[in-house]
């Protein structure tokens, strides 16, 4: 269940909690899309599993409300202070279970029997790492799968949120603090939303501003030559970042996760420029070979 603010005609909605359901089928059926024709299909194609097993694995964790905040709070959910539920570890083995049916190269088949096999404290280190941005060298083809089951967990209790319960952010997304994935430009308000790399949530901030130094001035885009203008990185030379803009006018099913893993070239020009990645995907912690 989740909750989402009436509006006000001509009142622009700040933050849009997710819809766990919703999200995951719609991420593994966006993935199926991408997937023919692109370099990186197969790839694609074992993300879009990795989603299915995400929506499957929804029904591990309890129902029932979350405990909501009595007054507006920063990032209630604070990827890297909240006190974790075992029920993600739950998320996890079910994710675990429908993924060790499908073949995966060999060091995804190894990471999905560690992680089929660990003690619960070396998986809340592993989780540790995850949302801290820096897991461990051993842990990196472990990482992808860790990071899915807390996606699925943070999801859920995100989309549990009020609105009204949730302050305004000046840095990563207002409901768990985690740095988005990507934004999107919708096309009929042309207003942007950034997506959060960790619970889903979207939260509106201004174009032509980077959300990592709020900088509004020296901003340029990039984009592939030859392409439709459908996906663009923001770039800030303030402090040499990038975030990738999806246009849904020129893009109508862009989903952030799936595309962002689609349209790695961008990130290829990026690098060429000097600039660094200032959104997250956990589907990428491990690099491509996972």
């Amino acid at each position: 269940m989740s909750f989402e603010p009436p509006g006000v005609p001509g009142e622009v909605v700040y933050l849009k909690l997710p819809r766990p359901a919703e999200l995951f089928a719609r991420r593994a059926r966006r993935f199926r899309e991408l997937s023919p024709g692109n370099p990186m299909g197969e790839f694609l194609d074992a993300l879009a599993d990795v989603a299915e097993a995400q929506a499957v694995a929804l029904a591990r964790l309890p129902d029932g409300g979350g405990d909501a905040p009595a007054r507006p709070t920063a990032a209630p959910l604070c990827a890297t202070s909240h006190s974790r539920s075992p029920a993600w570890r739950d998320a996890l083995a079910a994710i675990v279970e429908a993924l060790q049916r499908r073949p995966w190269p060999a060091p995804a088949v190894q990471a999905l029997r560690r992680l089929a096999g660990a003690w619960p404290e070396e998986l809340e280190a592993m989780a540790d790492g995850v949302l801290a941005g820096m897991p461990a060298a051993t842990d990196l083809a472990a990482a992808p799968f860790v990071g899915a089951a807390l996606q699925v967990y943070f999801t859920t209790l995100a989309a549990r949120l009020s609105p009204d319960r949730v302050e305004r952010s000046e840095g990563g997304c207002p409901v768990c603090d985690s740095a988005p994935v990507a934004g999107v430009v919708l096309g009929d308000d042309k207003l942007r939303y950034l997506s959060c790399s960790l619970c889903g949530s979207e939260w509106n901030l201004v174009r032509i501003q980077c959300w990592n130094c709020r900088n509004t001035g020296g901003i340029r885009y990039l984009g592939v030559a030859g392409d439709d203008g459908a996906v663009k990185a923001e770039a800030c030379t303030t402090c040499g970042a990038y975030l990738k803009i999806f246009y849904r006018e020129k893009m109508p099913l862009a989903e952030p996760m799936a595309d962002d893993v689609a349209s790695l070239t961008l990130d290829l020009l990026a690098a060429q420029e000097g600039l660094g990645r200032s959104g997250v995907n956990l589907f990428l912690l491990g690099g491509a070979e996972t």
